[in-house]
């Protein structure tokens, strides 16, 4: 115990010492989430003296991992929790002030003569209780916490009595408790700060809160029965108010000027011209009645400053500190707030982070949207008119440019956009230079990446941090990136391909000569069901991948090599080129899987020998033409350092496959699983 008490000492910080004796109230091995436990600090007034909720969750994870750091909190995937030894030590010292019974398995409260007078914590969570004695009244004068959360029971009844003497209550927590009601007392609870409700399933009666002043949080989410809460409006320190899935849909005559210091509003739905009266808002989880509505509270987001953190969505989406909007069933153009704009726009706020739209028919291109200074996601779903990102689709020459000004966009996710042919078409003028990935789903008339009048708005790479590239059903693409396109990836890592009826080849007209550098970076290819694929890449861009860690083909039904000779040559029936390649020894060291899957026509892997230093698995199923493989594996001591299986169908197809000289072949048998 007292190297425990020397530890806890050791954190210095008083601020740090009470957020970790808080963790002990909750019960033996429980796990926490970390946001839960910030907000708890939060409610107790811990973490103080911050005028953003946002700096608070930043405080709030600096203490947590202060604590695990030295180790009186274990981390869990994002949880936390206390070792039972250090748990029954924290309980220790705070058994002067503190009542812990939680998760004890309790069925009543305990009577009155176990509350000690001096008490100031206590916590009964999660327990069984279904009885409060009706006369009962706690004389705690000091208490300030009490947690109820999920102790209470079979529609258990708290009289009237029990908050009588507890006039220095500060955080009361009744979340998941099966009550119908609270007692009218409540409303005399003058210090109360936080009051916590979620998932009051049964409880449809709140008493009158006009009086509790000092009231900073009210979380009724999920109290579905109730249907108003009275004294909203003269809650003037209230910051953090959360309606969501309550019957609570809107708030009706309620002066929102009165909650001018709310920082956190989640609601299913508002108006506009309230929200213009809440300046210190920071986190908006609501939808709007209708784009006019929508569009004032754009307005007034562009003129209040950059310093907001909004989550604007339909679908309930949960996101933390992140600036997101997320647009549904709109018809109209999307305009940047700010920029030129009508009645039949809807705006969108300049310094978003976040834009989810879907089935948004009004655009057809993002050209006209603006300067996105600040977007680092956007998804795209079921815009039915869109036809390119940006740029024009048919290639005119004219002296318009369509420039693309998402700066710092790192994710870029389009889905069922049936109309567009391009991302980045005719004259795009395109650089995004902070790009990550790219994912197109079911684009029927996609054609393309980009078009081939697409131009760069510099001679640097304009996609230098693009590392992953996701094609899946689009039935009408040919290529993955054409060939002008190699020298603007210079990060490519990783490319994936699926369902994609008419995809003839990876690097559509595939140069004689590869720009230095290029794709010197790919690490994996995984192509599945492209039944137009003959050849998955050409012994012209096999000397260039050096990195090359994984490939995976799987249900192509046309595919008769792995690696063949160059494209055009062979058109041109130049035989001989190929056959010099037979005596090619091309090398991938580090490549670590190749699993080639289900491909009835795939006659061979490669003409010539490839080193392969580091691969580990090798699959080869449902290839029945396949005879030959030529991958070269380093021996050592009669063995293969690297390797550890070679998976076939059967006893049969290995038998049928060669594999270099025999012996080779026997030295390999018993990595091989059927």
């Amino acid at each position: 115990l007292s190297k425990f008490k020397i530890k806890l000492q050791s954190l210095s910080n008083h601020e740090v010492q009470q957020c970790f004796l808080c963790c002990a109230l909750y019960p033996e091995d429980r796990l926490i989430h970390k946001f839960e436990l910030i907000e708890f600090f939060i409610d107790e007034g811990l973490i103080g003296g911050l005028d953003k909720r946002e700096k608070c969750y930043d405080r709030g994870l600096t203490i947590l991992n202060k604590l695990e750091n030295v180790c009186l909190l274990e981390n869990d995937q994002g949880m936390v929790k206390m070792h039972d030894l250090i748990r029954d030590m924290a309980l220790h010292v705070m058994s002067a002030t503190s009542m812990v019974k939680a998760g004890k398995g309790l069925t009543r409260l305990l009577s009155e003569e176990c509350w000690m007078d001096g008490v100031e914590k206590v916590s009964f969570m999660e327990n069984y209780i279904r009885v409060i004695p009706s006369n009962m009244s706690p004389n705690c004068p000091k208490l300030a916490t009490l947690l109820l959360n999920g102790s209470l029971w079979g529609n258990a009844l708290i009289p009237n009595s029990f908050f009588k003497r507890l006039e220095g209550l500060k955080v009361l927590n009744l979340s998941g408790c099966g009550i119908r009601e609270l007692p009218n007392s409540i409303s005399d609870l003058v210090n109360l700060r936080a009051l916590l409700l979620r998932e009051c399933r049964e409880l449809c009666r709140i008493p009158y809160l006009g009086k509790l002043s000092s009231l900073r949080k009210l979380d009724v989410h999920g109290c579905r029965c109730l249907k108003a809460v009275e004294g909203l409006e003269t809650l003037v320190n209230l910051r953090y108010l959360d309606l969501s899935k309550s019957g609570i849909e809107r708030l009706v005559e309620v002066n929102l000027a009165g909650l001018a210091n709310l920082q956190y509003l989640k609601i299913v739905e508002v108006k506009g011209e309230d929200m213009t009266k809440l300046w210190a808002l920071e986190t908006l989880d609501s939808s709007f009645q209708n784009v006019v509505d929508f569009n004032k509270y754009m307005r007034f987001l562009q003129r209040s400053g950059p310093h907001h953190y909004y989550q604007l969505v339909v679908n309930q989406e949960k996101s933390l500190w992140f600036r997101k909007m997320y647009i549904d069933c709109c018809n109209y153009a999307i305009v940047r707030a700010g920029g030129e704009s009508n009645e039949d726009c809807i705006l969108i706020a300049p310094d978003v982070q976040r834009l989810v739209g879907r089935k948004c028919g009004g655009m057809t291109n993002l050209s006209n949207i603006g300067r996105l200074e600040s977007l680092k996601l956007l998804m795209m779903e079921e815009w039915v008119n869109l036809q390119v990102l940006c740029g024009g689709v048919d290639e005119v020459i004219d002296n318009h440019d369509f420039p693309l000004l998402f700066p710092s966009l790192k994710m870029l996710t389009v889905d069922r956009c049936p109309k567009l042919k391009y991302l980045f078409g005719n004259r795009s003028k395109v650089t995004l230079p902070h790009l990550r990935q790219i994912v197109i789903k079911n684009c029927e008339e996609l054609q393309g990446i980009t078009a081939a009048g697409a131009i760069f708005a510099t001679p640097l790479p304009a996609f230098p941090n693009l590392e992953k590239i996701v094609i899946e059903h689009c039935a009408n693409m040919k290529s993955v990136v054409e060939s002008e396109l190699l020298p603007h990836l210079p990060n490519l890592r990783d490319v994936t391909v699926q369902h994609c009826e008419k995809m003839e080849e990876i690097i559509g007209r595939a140069p004689q000569a590869m720009p230095p550098g290029a794709l010197s970076l790919l690490t994996y290819l995984w192509i599945e069901r492209c039944p137009n694929m003959q050849k998955l890449l050409t012994h012209e861009l096999l000397l260039h991948l050096p990195n090359i860690q994984g490939i995976l083909v799987h249900d192509c039904k046309r595919m008769e090599e792995i690696i063949g000779c160059e494209g055009q040559r062979r058109q041109l029936g130049d035989e001989v080129s190929c056959k010099n390649i037979s005596t090619t020894h091309s090398s991938l060291p580090k490549l670590n899987f190749l699993n080639l899957i289900t491909l009835p026509e795939l006659e061979g892997i490669y003409d010539g020998t490839i080193n392969c230093d580091s691969i580990q698995n090798i699959g080869l199923l449902d290839c029945p033409k396949l005879k030959r493989i030529p991958l070269h594996l380093p021996i050592l001591n009669n063995s293969f350092p690297s390797l550890r299986e070679i998976v076939v169908d059967d006893e049969a197809s290995w038998e049928s496959l060669e594999w270099g000289p025999p012996h080779v072949k026997s030295l390999l048998r018993p990595f091989v699983v059927f």
